[in-house]
C-alpha cells in the first residue's frame, strides 16, 4: 500500500506544466556566519518567494492579468502578525528586484491557515519541501523525489529561479 501511495504521489507531482515550484531555502549556519544573529528569516523567505513568483507570472502572462494569492501555514499570533506586517511592507516598498507598484499589481492577498485545516496546497507544499531541502543540503546525493520535482521548478533560461538558496553558495 505504501509503495502504491508513493507511486501515485510521484505520478501527481511528476506531471510537467501542471504546476510550478517557487521555493526558498535559507542556510542558517551560513546566514549567521555572514550576517550575525538570525533575523526574521520567514519574512526574508517570503520576500524571495514572492519575487520569484512574480518573475514566474511575468513570464507566463503577457499582460497584467496574472495574480498571486499567498497561503502561509500559521505559526502563532505574533509570528503571523509579524509576517503580515512584512507582507504589507513589501507592498509598500517592494524589494530590490520588484518595485512596490509591481508587487501590488501582482499580489492579491496573503492568507494564514492552520495545518489542521488540511488545505491541499499546503499539503502539496509539505510533500515538495522535504525533497527540495534534502537536495539543497546535499545536492550530490541520490534524491529520486527531487528528480521527479525538478522539471516543475521555475526555470528561466536554464537557471532554476524557483530554487532560491540564501546566502548564495560560492
Amino acid at each position: 500500500m505504501k509503495r502504491r501511495f508513493y507511486e501515485a504521489v510521484n505520478h501527481l507531482l511528476g506531471q510537467e506544466d501542471v504546476y510550478v515550484i517557487v521555493s526558498c531555502s535559507i542556510l542558517k549556519e551560513s546566514y549567521i556566519r555572514q550576517f550575525g544573529k538570525l533575523n526574521d528569516v520567514y519574512g526574508q523567505s517570503l520576500s524571495f518567494v514572492l519575487e520569484r513568483a512574480i518573475f514566474c507570472v511575468d513570464n507566463h502572462c503577457e499582460d497584467d492579468s496574472g495574480r498571486i494569492s499567498a497561503i502561509v501555514e500559521r505559526r502563532g499570533k505574533r509570528e503571523d502578525r509579524n509576517l503580515q506586517n512584512y507582507y504589507e511592507q513589501l507592498l509598500e516598498k517592494g524589494t530590490y528586484w520588484v518595485t512596490a507598484e509591481r508587487m501590488r499589481n501582482r499580489m492579491t492577498c496573503i492568507d494564514f491557515k492552520w495545518k489542521s485545516e488540511d488545505i491541499a496546497g499546503l499539503q502539496i507544499a509539505d510533500l515538495i519541501a522535504y525533497p527540495l531541502t534534502r537536495h539543497v543540503l546535499n545536492p550530490q546525493a541520490v534524491n529520486l523525489a527531487y528528480d521527479v520535482l525538478e522539471p516543475n521548478i521555475f526555470n528561466e533560461n536554464g537557471k532554476l529561479m524557483g530554487l532560491k538558496i540564501y546566502p548564495h553558495r560560492p
